[in-house]
């Protein structure tokens, strides 16, 4: 009987996702890698904010009001990262090995320069930023926040072109070359946060240092990694020294918008964050660990997000449109049943995870609830809400994509979290409850777009 499920599933998933471009077995084969990839870097992630909540009340509390500002900078030179891995994945679509190698090189010189810009200044000012945006949280919180912030911030130097390096990868379907990166980066991240915190009592300021020593190894490997000769991309170093015109202005093209999108995004989440630093330290703590724990369920979802990236840019760079649109629907389609079987899998064990974070017990219930608010609800909204616009933004309708990313932003977690908060007196709740009506109006809008088919009118040349 399950083999005869199993076969109907997989007939079903073929006669969906073959093509002239790729097949169903392909897209397996990148999508699994993806997944392991997002679910070990989100793992450790959670491990290692575990690791970071034992060293006593409010640490927790102060690395992710640290996270909630250095999420601003990542935001630049991630964004343009993935503008680069965009004109990577048309490159590949078009079969063109030069231009492939030119957008890593180009991408790799401008995502460092960038990224070291914002890596200093957060480093040399972190503990100042964080008692600017948090004048009402303790001293200790602030100190905490800002030693994390001064190893983090050298760390985003390294990982700038780290990250180009692993767009590179996937965006040309290499998802197990990503997938090696992400396991030696985050494998040392563990090694050097079990050591830093528990080892040597670090704190806060050890999770900081552990990042910094990871990203510079994994920096190192990954430029070993992408040299090689047998690597398949046939990268040199003079590649690192070409300049074209042509792939700088759809690197930018591509990633301004993204980068002012999450600039705007992460500024609304500082917002956000300062409303819960007013609240009860029961509630912030139980925000900091529900904002943890959900990674997993964002797990599935970034999996989603990155598979739709690199296909939908190669049937883009074929010049394919109506293979584009194809894959846009079938991966919400299917993204829905992958976010559903997410939930039913990671909800039950919350009791299990959350031991890991040893939150007191009236932060407990704040918890649960917290991630029943957005779980439950996120295989009806989340994949039209995130997978449609990152396959727009793969065809260059990047500016209609921001503007509708910030005015949800805007009208969910910030408007309606702001009211549900102050005037509803929901708590935490209220912030959850509005990042909820954020992917409904995200759903909504975007779905009407893709069915407009006003995308067409962006960068598509003759697709």
């Amino acid at each position: 009987m399950f083999k005869a499920a199993h076969a109907r599933l997989v007939r079903s998933l073929k006669g969906r996702l073959d093509s002239e471009l790729f097949t169903y077995e392909q897209l397996r084969g990148m999508f699994i890698p993806l997944l392991l990839d997002q679910l070990f870097i989100f793992g450790i992630g959670i491990l290692s904010s575990a690791m970071v909540s034992s060293s006593g009340a409010g640490a927790i509390t102060a690395m992710t009001y640290a996270g909630s500002i250095s999420n601003l900078a990542f935001a630049v030179y991630s964004a343009l990262s993935v503008g680069t891995g965009i004109v990577i994945a048309r490159a590949k679509g078009s079969t063109n090995a030069l231009a492939i190698r030119e957008a890593i090189g180009e991408g790799c010189v401008v995502c460092t320069l960038i990224g070291s810009v914002f890596g200093i200044l957060l480093s040399l000012f972190g503990t100042n930023i964080v008692r600017f945006f948090y004048p009402s949280v303790t001293r200790e919180i602030v100190l905490d926040a800002g030693k994390y912030l001064k190893y983090f911030g050298l760390s985003i130097i390294p990982y700038s072109l780290f990250n180009v390096i692993f767009a590179a990868f996937r965006s040309v379907g290499d998802t197990k070359s990503s997938l090696t990166l992400t396991l030696i980066i985050n494998s040392v991240h563990l090694l050097c946060s079990l050591l830093y915190i528990n080892g040597l009592g670090m704190g806060v300021a050890g999770s900081g240092l552990s990042f910094l020593t990871a990203r510079v190894i994994g920096t190192v490997f990954a430029m070993f990694w992408l040299m090689r000769s047998h690597c398949g991309l046939g990268m040199r170093w003079r590649d690192f020294l070409h300049f074209d015109p042509k792939i700088a202005r759809d690197i930018v093209s591509l990633g301004i918008p993204i980068s002012i999108e999450q600039v705007l995004f992460q500024g609304g989440m500082l917002i956000v964050s300062m409303f819960i630093s007013k609240m009860p330290v029961a509630q912030t703590d139980a925000n900091g660990v529900a904002n943890s724990m959900f990674m997993l369920y964002y797990v599935f979802g970034y999996s989603l997000t990155n598979i739709t990236n690199t296909v939908c840019g190669q049937c883009i760079g074929a010049k394919n449109s109506k293979l584009y649109e194809h894959y846009c629907r079938n991966i919400v389609y299917v993204g829905r049943f992958v976010l559903l079987f997410a939930i039913l899998l990671l909800y039950p064990m919350t009791p299990l995870i959350m031991k890991l974070y040893a939150p007191s017990a009236d932060a407990v219930k704040y918890v649960y609830v917290s991630l029943a608010i957005s779980a439950f609800p996120m295989p009806l909204f989340w994949s039209d809400g995130f997978v449609i616009p990152t396959a727009n933004r793969a065809a260059g309708d990047a500016v209609f994509t921001t503007v509708i990313s910030l005015i949800a932003l805007a009208i969910g977690r910030i408007g309606t979290g702001y009211i549900l908060i102050n005037f509803a007196k929901l708590g935490i709740y209220g912030i959850w409850l509005g990042q909820l009506v954020e992917w409904i109006f995200r759903a909504v809008v975007f779905r009407l777009r893709l069915r407009s088919g006003r995308w067409m009118k962006a960068d598509l040349g003759q697709a």
